[in-house]
């Protein structure tokens, strides 16, 4: 703990000597990063250029530093730029690990992100690998209870269940869900976000009715979740469980019809005993 805050110390330290160099070309810079959408009178190749010029006067990790880059990611994922997402993500775990350490928490949370950017790309096997390495070390540092470390075993779980592993996926899952009820009001948000994953695993699995049944549970917890007076979430998150649930429904009723199909053919096949 000890080394960990002389560390910290030490970091804002090396932050502090850069700030003084903010001028107003910084501040008419970062005002370039405001738009929610990238202007197309710049060109990426001009948003780049200032995110090196920020990063040489303000420094890497500078909180202004960080916003323009995480507006750059905004950016690049509103106009589907995938590929170029995973390789600054890449480029971002990578100068945070020899910065700061594999062990340091906003290292472990880069590399969350990371998982998902290879998740986006397609590349499922690099995801599971990277889920598998991070759930590893966040149990080692943060603790194996921890919300944290229960939310990128989540992760690993659902990556194995989209890249053919679902029963696997499925066994995970559970196990996380029962460990996050136990923690009761205080993970609520953590356990509705594993029931979510654990009901996409059980439908790749084939166990349509208990992804159903589940779902379910999900949708009266969500109608009765009250928002703030200026959020807008709840009534897009209803309507997408709802659609899900109607996806489900039909595939449930599908599968059960398939099922006696089945049992009716199997009765009529030639040879068969009565």
């Amino acid at each position: 703990m000890t080394e960990m805050s002389e560390s910290q110390s030490d970091r804002d330290t090396g932050e502090e000597q850069r700030r003084p160099r903010r001028t107003v070309r910084t501040w008419r810079v970062r005002r370039r990063f405001r738009h929610r959408e990238r202007p197309q009178a710049r060109p990426w190749p001009d948003v780049h250029e200032d995110i090196a010029y920020l990063t040489r006067e303000l420094g890497r990790w500078h909180p202004h530093t960080l916003a323009a880059h995480s507006r750059v990611f905004s950016w690049l994922l509103h106009e589907g730029r995938h590929p170029e997402i995973l390789r600054l993500a890449e480029a971002e775990a990578a100068e945070r690990t020899a910065e700061f350490g594999a062990d340091d928490p906003a290292t472990l949370g880069c590399r969350s992100a990371l998982a998902w950017r290879r998740r986006r790309v397609g590349d499922l096997d690099g995801a599971v690998a990277e889920a598998r390495a991070l759930a590893e070390d966040s149990a080692r540092v943060l603790g194996p209870d921890h919300a944290d470390t229960h939310r990128r075993r989540a992760y690993l779980a659902r990556f194995l269940a989209e890249n053919g592993e679902a029963a696997e996926g499925v066994r995970l899952l559970r196990v996380l869900y029962a460990e996050s009820q136990a923690f009761g009001w205080q993970r609520k948000d953590e356990t509705r976000s594993i029931r979510t994953a654990l009901v996409t695993a059980l439908e790749l699995n084939g166990d349509l009715q208990e992804a159903l049944d589940l779902l379910e549970e999900e949708l009266e917890v969500e109608r009765g979740t009250i928002y703030g007076i200026d959020e807008n979430l709840g009534d897009y998150e209803m309507k997408r469980l709802q659609e899900w649930r109607t996806r489900l429904v039909a595939e449930v009723a599908l599968q059960d019809w398939n099922r006696r199909r089945k049992h009716e053919q199997s009765k009529d096949a030639p040879g068969r005993q009565p």
